[in-house]
């Protein structure tokens, strides 16, 4: 019996595929697999954004946040089954100034946590500077010297009574960490906040003491 050369074994087409329908079929395949090279490039960005964007998804549930004001300390607490408060981890944080009458207590919770953010100073922000003959652009730009968000923010839901939100965030002088020195906003190490931001989520309890 002659046996038939392998390498023409391989070029067989398969029954049923010759002509319109192997056309047909090919034109399928593409389209499944261009289909699964935009899911999968969209999950690269998507991650990408959650690690140098914003992060507005999702509960935490693990995780709860006290801050003291008078102790300029924040505590990362870890929940238990039991929903008891492990402390996993202290933080030397920058708190609201001496004489200060109005900086947010009371518990609340995580709204947003931002990676290498802009800073958008408040017209009051920008009329301080300008007396110290800096002028401030309406959006100061990740990484600018003038930057007071440092590396990364996260918004909490306590409000002014103007409705301002109070954050916690990084900084541009290290010097402000563990001082009563802000206008109500907690001040962490950029290498700090960036752990912190990493750890929780959006939904983290927190509660502020005096």
């Amino acid at each position: 019996m002659k046996r038939e050369d392998p390498g023409k074994q391989r070029a067989k087409r398969p029954a049923g595929l010759s002509g319109p329908s192997r056309r047909f079929f090919l034109s399928g395949l593409l389209i499944v697999l261009l289909t699964l090279c935009a899911t999968v490039d969209a999950g690269r960005r998507s991650h990408a954004g959650m690690l140098q964007g914003q992060r507005t998804v999702g509960i935490d549930r693990r995780h709860a946040i006290e801050i003291s004001v008078s102790r300029k300390v924040l505590i990362l607490y870890e929940k238990t089954a039991g929903n008891k408060l492990l402390p996993r981890r202290e933080y030397k944080v920058g708190t609201a100034v001496l004489g200060l009458d109005v900086y947010p207590l009371g518990k609340g919770q995580v709204t947003a946590i931002d990676f290498y953010p802009s800073w958008y100073p408040t017209p009051y922000s920008r009329e301080v500077f300008r007396k110290r003959g800096i002028e401030l652009p309406p959006a100061v730009p990740p990484g600018h010297p003038l930057n007071y968000m440092g590396a990364a923010k996260i918004s909490l839901s306590h409000r002014t009574r103007k409705g301002a939100i109070y954050r916690i965030h990084g900084n541009n002088n290290p010097g402000r960490v563990g001082r009563r020195v802000t206008g109500g906003c907690f001040v962490m190490y950029n290498d700090d906040v960036l752990e912190l931001a990493r750890t929780i989520s959006v939904g983290t309890e927190v509660n502020i003491l005096p």
